[in-house]
């Protein structure tokens, strides 16, 4: 079953529950005082880019992380998040997360790669490391409220920061010919959001967020997509456990002196974490 399959199952089953459970009396508001929320996401991310030239009016070689440059990319990964909510009915609401994720290589290249100024060619030997580091804050209203549902729009930022760097080394000529580049990029960017909650039987609760992020003009432009859907079962009143799906979709442009050029990466993958609510 491939990413959009999984999101949309997901998504479908819970609604069906949803549906007939709102006549049932319920113990498990869908949007809590307080909450603190820990656990792990099995990461799948693919990473493209093109790093072009800072002179001249070349492009770089379009090149994607982990088939042409052999990074592994795909790891178990912590996930962390925490908010609050007030007013009537926990109608507003506060929250901030934070995922990562980070790959390594250490490969014989296939191919000839143009890489910022330099060529990365093909048989040398290469190794490379990349970290991605997501941030987000955002406010929710959930202007329609019932007993056993909630849905709302917010707002919100989230930042980017990424790290890699390349080197290689390659015989040419009977010469040992060595490259390396670097690059570090910090970005917030705005956000509009749709989520949705809600309880059903005793003990169980689904929630999803729909998220789109898009940053015009400047230095640095671009979108992206995020969702994120899950169920959590309650086994205590103040404590949850969570199976979910994290699915995010980044593109950026950059023209910037140290870095011209764009950046695509997609993150998906189930989330398993435990929450302490009140």
């Amino acid at each position: 079953m491939n990413v959009k399959s999984s999101v949309l199952a997901v998504s479908a089953a819970a609604a069906l529950v949803c549906v007939p459970a709102l006549s049932q009396a319920q113990s498990i508001a869908p949007v809590d005082s307080f909450f603190v929320t820990a656990g792990v996401y099995k990461a799948n991310n693919d990473i493209d880019m093109r790093w072009n030239p800072s002179h001249g009016n070349g492009h770089g070689s379009r090149i994607s992380l982990e088939k042409d440059l052999g990074f592994d990319l795909d790891a178990t990964e912590p996930f962390f998040s925490i908010g609050g909510s007030f007013g009537s009915h926990n109608q507003h609401q506060i929250k901030a997360f934070r995922y990562s994720h980070d790959g390594k290589s250490s490969y014989s290249l296939p191919d000839t790669y143009q890489i910022g100024n330099d060529d990365y060619v093909e048989g040398a030997k290469f190794r490379g490391d990349v970290d991605v580091d997501i941030i987000g804050v955002s406010y929710s209203w959930f202007f329609h409220r019932r007993r056993h549902s909630a849905f709302g729009i917010g707002l919100g930022a989230i930042r980017y920061d990424i790290t890699a760097s390349f080197a290689a080394s390659a015989l040419v000529n009977q010469n040992v010919k060595a490259v390396s580049d670097s690059v570090s990029e910090k970005a917030w960017v705005p956000e509009i959001h749709a989520e949705y909650a809600c309880s059903f039987a005793r003990r169980w609760r689904f929630s999803a967020e729909l998220s789109y992020i898009k940053k015009p003009g400047g230095s640095i432009s671009g979108d992206a997509v995020d969702f994120n859907a899950k169920i959590t079962y309650f086994p205590l009143r103040h404590l949850g456990v969570a199976l979910g799906y994290i699915y995010n979709d980044l593109d950026l442009d950059f023209d910037k002196s140290r870095f011209n050029g764009d950046l695509d990466i997609k993150t998906h993958g189930p989330q398993l974490t435990a929450t302490y609510r009140f």
